[in-house]
């Protein structure tokens, strides 16, 4: 008996033949937005930690590569296929437990399989008012899978993996990684304090594939008493730049009650909402619209606003605030209209709901609505699933500085570079601080057909950006061998000999934010730099 075909039955021994899958079971796995083809010689679905444990040393035992992820609903990044090919997959959906959760800190140890849906409705049931890290990959999406890929929100956790306080990781010999301060029993001081002490080696697990992630203790920010929104049109492009500015200065100057915010240029909110009017007063011309976020006291509420009219006031067409107090009294108002003047206000209403459930947490399948342009979009369908359902995208998301200059060279290769390849020159720009936005662009694609062209312009993109000093904050699966291959960088030589550490037989993701050809010799289909169909 060959090496796979005995570990084969050793996993079955160990998960159950159930938990094992091989042959037509395995389309669920092979299904992506990024027309790639990977053979996927098998699936397992452990249920614990201790499974986890025991599939890790079958694989090390037999040198078989494996490929991990929580729920792989990551559209756009690969879903759940691996980097390279022949990787047995490992999912974790099944691991879905919450297993403590500290309502006075608002400290929540979650597994894997988590997902932004489940993790709402725990803390809906309990009455516990903290807001959910949410993104805009659907309520299906794992919320340890995108707090590892570093991943953002409108919450006021903006950076996700910032509210990690404690991993907990299998590494490929099975042994059990876990901070220095849990390890000595004391994990509460892990969850008030990130940094523990010595090395920081938590963020190792994070766009890497240095070991199996199995338990994550995550901060929740409990709601303040105001949340609100405030939302605004701009006319004209060198306004939008001006307003960046005047944004920047802003939340510098109210750091705290200003959270997050989001610019939207027309073709993304129309891909989005299905409509460029938005109504409550917003213009249905403009070249951007924008909203943000603020957190407060009541009483601090009315000043606050009187601050953000200072602030932007000067370049904007339009600006209203809207929280779920006005929205109910706008609701109050619809009741009492008559026939169409009050079905005027259905849609209005509708949309100001969909942009406070953004700031407010709630899980939603909003944003994935922009990428059905070429296959049919069913609102009656959910979850969706982009995978399942045809759709072809890739996501360029680089890092912006928020400099007038730097923010309108980037917008306008963006512009330039969609055009030219025939695809909506359809943007947004999302603030993680004061310094920095993260782009988030879409290329949707008809698959499989436009898939070559589609490649060609999201390295076009990512090349462009690169030259004008932005760099994705991450990238996708087929553009890894050539984001890692660069054999005259310390920095991934770096990576590499750590990954040689902890992980000789190189069998955990290999390929995954690190080169493929580390350890185990044969990976099965080979992974050309920005390979399309196989």
């Amino acid at each position: 008996m060959d090496a796979f075909h005995e570990a084969m039955q050793q996993w079955r021994a160990l998960l159950g033949p159930e938990a094992v899958r091989e042959s037509g079971e395995l389309d669920r796995y092979r299904a992506n937005c990024l027309s790639l083809t990977r053979e996927i010689p098998a699936a397992l679905l452990p249920e614990s930690e201790a499974q986890v444990i025991e599939l890790v040393r079958i694989a090390n035992r037999y040198l078989i590569p494996l490929y991990p992820f929580s729920t792989g609903h990551n559209w756009g990044y690969g879903t759940s296929l691996p980097p390279a090919g022949g990787c047995v997959i490992v999912d974790l959906s099944r691991m879905n437990r919450i297993v403590d959760m500290d309502p006075e800190l608002g400290l929540i140890t979650l597994e894997p399989g988590v997902t932004q849906r489940q993790l709402f409705d725990y803390l809906s049931e309990r009455g516990l008012d903290f807001f959910v890290p949410t993104t805009g990959a659907g309520p299906t999406a794992s919320i340890i899978g995108n707090a590892l890929e570093r991943g953002f929100g409108m919450t006021p956790e903006k950076d996700h993996f910032t509210a990690v306080h404690s991993v907990r990781a299998v590494l490929a010999d099975g042994t059990v990684y876990q901070p220095f301060m849990s390890e000595i029993g004391s994990p509460v001081s892990d969850g008030v304090y990130k940094w523990g002490i010595g090395p920081y080696v938590d963020g190792l697990f994070t766009q890497g594939n240095f070991g199996i992630v199995t338990a994550m203790q995550i901060s929740l920010v409990r709601r303040a008493e105001n949340t609100e929104v405030f939302a605004f049109t701009v006319k004209d492009q060198e306004r939008f730049y001006r307003l960046v500015e005047d944004c920047r200065e802003m939340a510098t100057d109210l750091r705290g009650p200003i959270g997050s915010m989001k610019f939207i240029n027309q073709k993304q909110l129309e891909a989005t909402m299905g409509t460029t009017k938005l109504g409550a007063g917003l213009d249905a011309d403009f070249a951007w619209i924008g909203f943000g976020v603020i957190h407060c006291k009541h009483s601090m509420a009315r000043a606050l606003r009187r601050e953000v009219r200072r602030a932007i006031g000067g370049q904007v067409s339009r600006l209203i605030f809207m929280n779920d107090r006005r929205l109910k009294k706008l609701r109050a108002v619809r009741s009492w209209l008559p026939g169409r003047l009050g079905a005027a206000l259905d849609g209005p209403i509708g949309r100001f709901q969909e942009i406070l459930n953004i700031i407010n947490g709630v899980p939603r399948g909003l944003e994935l609505r922009l990428a059905y342009q070429h296959v049919p979009f069913d609102p009656t369908k959910q979850p969706l699933d982009p995978a399942r359902d045809g759709v072809g995208l890739l996501w360029y998301a680089p890092v912006i500085p928020l400099k007038r200059d730097m923010v309108q060279a980037m917008m306008e290769m963006t512009d330039r570079t969609l055009s030219r390849y025939g695809f909506p020159q359809s943007m947004s720009m999302t603030t993680l601080s004061e310094k920095c936005g993260i782009g988030v662009i879409p290329v949707v694609y008809k698959r499989p057909e436009q898939a070559e062209h589609a490649y060609d312009c999201f390295r076009e993109l990512w090349m462009e950006g690169a030259r004008l000093g932005c760099y994705p904050y991450r990238i996708n699966i087929a553009a890894m061998p050539e984001l890692t291959g660069t054999t005259d960088s310390p920095y991934w030589k770096t990576v590499a000999a750590l990954k040689a550490a902890v992980d000789p037989n190189g069998i955990l993701a290999p390929g995954r934010y690190n080169r493929a050809d580390i350890g185990v010799a044969d990976l099965g289909a080979k992974t050309e730099p920005l390979a399309r169909t196989a």
